[in-house]
C-alpha cells in the first residue's frame, strides 16, 4: 500500500508513464461523486445501491488490482496495457456516472407515465394504477407498479379484462436519457385476467390494441408476417401466482386456472412465441409447454403451427402440427394422449360420456390430417384397458349435420361389453348439436365402423378371429358380429336397438354352427341332463326394455337347436321304464345309471314372459325317438311337460309319461299331470 499512496502524489511525467495516475482519477470522481451526494443526499437514499460506501469499496478495489497489478510486474506497465486500463476504467467510470446521474435526469413521474401509456397501447383500454410507482437502477433499471387494473368500456359498461397486483418492468437506461423509454422484461405477480372467447372462436380481450392490430394484420394476411410499426418488441413476461378465467361463448362455458406460475417468452411479435410453466384447475395440478412459430395467426382463429406437451396425474399428452382456436380447436399433425385413470378423469372434467365407466385407462397416440370437414387420424394405435389396436379413423364434422365417425380397428383382445356401454343413447332431436360440448357432440355422432380382433370377449365366452361392424345412423343402432370361432364353431349375431338407442330396447339375432356345447353349458354354470353334442342354435328375440335392466322374462322370441351323435348323461329309458311300471311318481335320477345316446336332435320353441313353450322337441337313436311336448317356465326353473317313447318304425308310442318339478332335479309323474295350455291359448 505504500507504493500505492505514493502513486497517489506523483504527477511527474514518469507516474504517468508507469500508470499510476490511472488511480488519481478514480480520487477525482469519487471527489466529484461526494460533491454530487452533498446537493441530492436525499436522492441517493432512494438508490441503496449507489451509497458512498459501496463506490468507495469499488474504487479501492480498482485500486488494489492496479497496484498488484504494477508489484507482481515488477517493472512499469507497457503502453498498450496502460491504454486498455485506460480503456476498462473509462467504462466503469462511464456505468458509474449514468447510474449516479440517472435518479437526476428520469424522473419517476415519466417512467410511471411511459408504463400506464405502454398498457394502454397494448390492450387498447384503460389502464389504472393504484399504488405508488418504484423505480430501481441497479443492477439494472426497472419500475414496479403496484394495482394496476385493466377495464374495457363500451355504450353499455364496463368490464374487468385484468387485475394485477403488481407489474415490474425493465428498461434501458440510454434510450431513457434521451426521453425514449422502452420496457421489456415484464413479470405479473398475482394477475387475474378475464377472457371471452366469441361464437367464431376469437379471444375478445384487447380489439384496439398494438396487439389486436398486429393479430388483426396477420389474419388478413394469412401469415405472421406484419408491417414494421407493428412488429413491437415483447421480450420475456414472467407469471407468478396468476389466475385466468375464460368464458367461451360458443358453448357458454368458463374454465377457471388457479396458481399459474410461468413464463412467455416472445422476442417480438412476428417472431416465435413459447409459454411454459405450471396451473391447477379443478384442483388439479397440471405442467404445460407450447411453442408456435405463427403466434399471431393462432390468436386470430386461423391454422398456425403449434407444438406443446401437457403433463399431470390425470391425464398427459403431446401435440406437434397446425392448431386452430377458432375451429374446434382440433389439431393437424402428430399427437399422443394418455389417460392412466379414465374414471378419476371423468369426474375431474365433468365430461359424462357413456361406457366411461367400463375403460380403466386409455391411451391414444396417432397422425391427424384435416381434409374439408374431415378430420383423419392416420397410424392410430389405442389402447384400451389390456387391449390395443390399431387402424385408420375419419371424424366427419359437417356444419349443417351430425358427427359421424368411420373407419378400421385392429384390437388384439376386445370386449364386447365395452362396445355396447360406448354407444350413447339417441336422446337428442334432429339435426347438427347446439354446441361443441364434448358430451353433446358424443350422443349426436353417428359410427360406421369395422372392428376385427384376436380376442372378443362376449359374456363368459371368448370369441377367435371376430369380424364385427359398429353402425349407427338415424334411429338404428346395429352391432354386427361377421364371423368368429366360438367353441370349436362359429358365432354370428346382429343386436338392433330399439329407435331411441338400446336404452329403450334391443332385437338379437344369434346364429351358432357346429359347436360344443357341452363346453357351452359348463361355461353358463349349467347342471342337469343337458346333451353333451356339437350342434347348432338359432335364436332371435326382443326386449322392451334397457338392455342394462332387462331379464329374460322381459324377453319374446324363438329358437332352433339341432345337433348330431350324442348323449344325455344321467338319462336311462330302460330304467325309467322299469320304475313307472311300479311307482306313478319318482325323481329322475332314479333311472340313472347310464346314459342316453342319440343319432340326432331338434328342438323348436317359442318363448315369452319368462316361459318356453315346445313347438317341437325330438331325440332319436336307431331304436327309439323321444318327444317332448308343453311349457318350460325358465323364469323360475320349472317344467311341465309331457313325453312320449316310440319304438323306430312305428307311429304309435309305446310309453307316455309326463315331466315336472324344477330343473336341474325333475320328477317323473305316470299319472295322468295337469293340463298344460299352449302360451297362445
Amino acid at each position: 500500500m505504500k507504493r500505492l499512496s505514493g502513486a497517489f502524489s506523483k504527477t511527474s511525467l514518469d507516474g504517468v508513464q508507469s500508470g499510476c495516475c490511472t488511480p488519481m482519477y478514480l480520487l477525482l470522481f469519487l471527489r466529484l461523486y461526494n460533491m454530487l451526494h452533498r446537493k441530492r443526499k436525499s436522492a441517493f437514499r432512494r438508490c441503496p445501491c449507489l451509497r458512498p460506501d459501496r463506490i468507495s469499496y469499488i474504487a479501492n478495489l480498482m485500486i488494489r488490482a492496479l497496484g498488484n497489478i504494477r508489484e507482481k510486474l515488477g517493472r512499469p506497465l507497457g503502453r498498450r496495457v496502460r491504454l486498455l486500463l485506460f480503456a476498462a476504467l473509462a467504462v466503469v467510470c462511464l456505468l458509474l456516472v449514468v447510474q449516479i446521474v440517472a435518479p437526476f435526469v428520469i424522473s419517476i413521474a415519466v417512467v410511471r407515465g411511459s408504463m400506464e401509456r405502454a398498457v394502454a397501447e397494448w390492450t387498447g383500454n384503460e389502464v389504472s394504477i393504484g399504488g405508488s410507482p418504484e423505480v430501481r437502477f441497479w443492477p439494472e433499471p426497472q419500475i414496479t407498479l403496484a394495482d394496476v387494473t385493466i377495464t374495457k368500456e363500451d355504450d353499455r359498461s364496463r368490464r374487468l379484462l385484468a387485475r394485477i397486483d403488481k407489474l415490474s418492468a425493465s428498461f434501458e437506461l440510454y434510450p431513457a436519457l434521451l426521453g425514449r423509454i422502452v420496457f421489456e422484461d415484464i413479470e405479473l405477480t398475482r394477475p387475474s385476467v378475464f377472457v371471452v372467447r366469441d361464437r367464431e372462436g376469437r379471444l375478445d380481450w384487447a380489439n384496439d390494441g398494438l396487439l389486436s392490430a398486429a393479430v388483426r394484420q396477420a389474419a388478413s394476411a394469412n401469415a405472421n408476417t406484419i408491417p414494421a410499426d407493428l412488429d413491437a418488441r415483447v421480450g420475456d413476461v414472467t407469471v407468478e401466482n396468476g389466475n385466468l378465467e375464460l368464458l367461451d361463448l360458443s358453448g357458454n362455458r368458463s374454465f377457471r386456472l388457479h396458481a399459474i406460475n410461468g413464463e412467455l417468452r416472445w422476442p417480438r411479435l412476428s417472431q416465435a412465441a413459447r409459454i411454459e410453466g405450471s396451473a391447477q384447475l379443478n384442483g388439479q395440478a397440471a405442467s404445460f409447454d407450447l411453442t408456435s412459430a405463427q403466434p399471431l395467426l393462432l390468436l386470430s382463429g386461423r391454422d398456425a403451427a403449434a407444438a406443446g406437451s401437457l403433463q399431470s396425474d390425470l391425464i398427459s399428452g403431446r401435440l406437434n402440427g397446425t392448431a386452430n382456436l377458432a375451429a374446434y380447436s382440433f389439431l393437424a399433425g402428430s399427437f399422443d394422449v394418455a389417460v392412466p385413470d379414465v374414471s378419476a378423469f371423468t369426474a375431474w372434467s365433468g365430461i359424462e360420456i357413456p361406457g366411461a365407466e367400463q375403460v380403466r385407462s386409455l391411451a391414444m397416440k396417432a397422425r391427424l390430417g384435416i381434409s374439408g370437414d374431415v378430420l383423419r387420424f392416420e397410424d392410430l394405435s389405442l389402447s384400451v384397458n389390456e387391449g390395443r389396436a390399431t387402424g385408420i379413423l375419419d371424424l366427419a364434422l359437417p356444419p349443417g349435420g351430425r358427427p359421424r365417425l368411420t373407419g378400421t380397428l385392429a384390437f388384439d383382445r376386445l370386449d364386447f361389453s365395452s362396445i355396447l356401454a360406448a354407444i350413447p343413447p339417441r336422446t337428442l332431436p334432429d339435426g347438427p348439436p347446439d354446441d361443441e360440448d364434448i358430451t353433446t357432440l358424443h350422443r349426436s355422432a353417428e359410427f360406421d365402423l369395422r372392428l376385427s380382433a384376436q380376442e372378443a370377449a362376449l359374456g363368459p365366452f371368448m370369441l377367435g378371429d371376430a369380424a364385427v361392424s359398429v353402425l349407427k345412423t338415424g334411429d338404428e343402432t346395429r352391432l354386427d358380429i361377421a364371423d368368429s370361432d366360438f367353441e370349436a364353431g362359429t358365432l354370428t349375431g346382429r343386436l338392433t336397438s330399439a329407435k331411441d338407442g338400446f336404452s329403450n330396447g334391443a332385437a338379437l339375432r344369434l346364429s351358432i354352427q357346429n359347436a360344443d356345447f357341452s363346453s357351452i353349458a359348463r361355461r353358463l354354470n349349467l347342471t342337469g341332463p343337458l346333451p353333451s353334442a356339437r350342434g347348432s342354435l338359432e335364436l332371435s328375440f326382443s326386449l322392451d326394455k334397457p338392455m342394462g335392466t332387462a331379464s329374460w322374462e322381459d324377453a319374446r322370441g324363438q329358437m332352433r337347436f339341432t345337433a348330431g351323435r350324442g348323449t344325455i348323461p344321467g338319462v336311462n329309458l330302460a330304467a325309467l321304464r322299469q320304475l313307472a311300471a311300479s311307482k306313478n311318481y319318482f325323481p329322475l335320477s332314479e333311472a340313472s345309471g347310464d346314459d342316453l345316446d342319440f343319432d340326432g336332435m331338434e328342438v323348436v320353441a317359442t318363448f315369452a314372459g319368462g316361459s318356453a313353450e315346445l313347438q317341437k322337441a325330438e331325440i332319436a337313436n336307431a331304436t327309439e325317438t323321444l318327444s317332448l311336448s308343453g311349457v318350460v317356465p325358465y323364469v323360475d326353473n320349472s317344467l311341465a311337460l309331457s313325453a312320449s317313447i316310440t319304438p323306430a318304425g312305428t307311429e304309435a308310442p309305446d310309453f307316455t309319461f309326463f315331466i315336472g318339478g324344477s330343473w336341474p332335479s325333475p320328477v317323473i309323474l305316470t299319472a295322468p299331470a295337469p293340463d298344460t295350455k299352449p302360451l297362445n291359448d
